[in-house]
């Protein structure tokens, strides 16, 4: 199958292809099989889209972390793949 898609679309799906190391292809492929999986339901991110332009969207209190647990906890993750890029992106 072959798509016609913006310029900008496609360099954003090669680049999140890039930083999560895998294929467009594969990227794509993921993209278009969630998008089709639940077609009677909405998404989360719809319904959260919905919800936060009616004045709605109710988001959890984030709990105040000390500076050396942030870091003990960042430190685990480290090399896991593709998410050292994540987490140096927050710095």
């Amino acid at each position: 199958m072959l798509i016609r898609m913006p310029d900008d679309l496609h360099a954003r799906l090669t680049e999140h292809a890039r930083r999560t190391e895998r294929s467009a292809n594969a990227v794509v492929n993921e993209i278009l099989e969630r998008g089709v999986a639940d077609e009677g339901i909405l998404s989360r991110a719809v319904v959260r889209s919905r919800a936060r332009r009616l004045g709605v969207l109710a988001s959890p209190p984030i709990a105040a972390v000390a500076e050396p647990d942030r870091e003990a906890a960042l430190a685990t993750m480290r090399g896991v793949r593709g998410l050292d890029a994540v987490l140096d992106d927050g710095r």
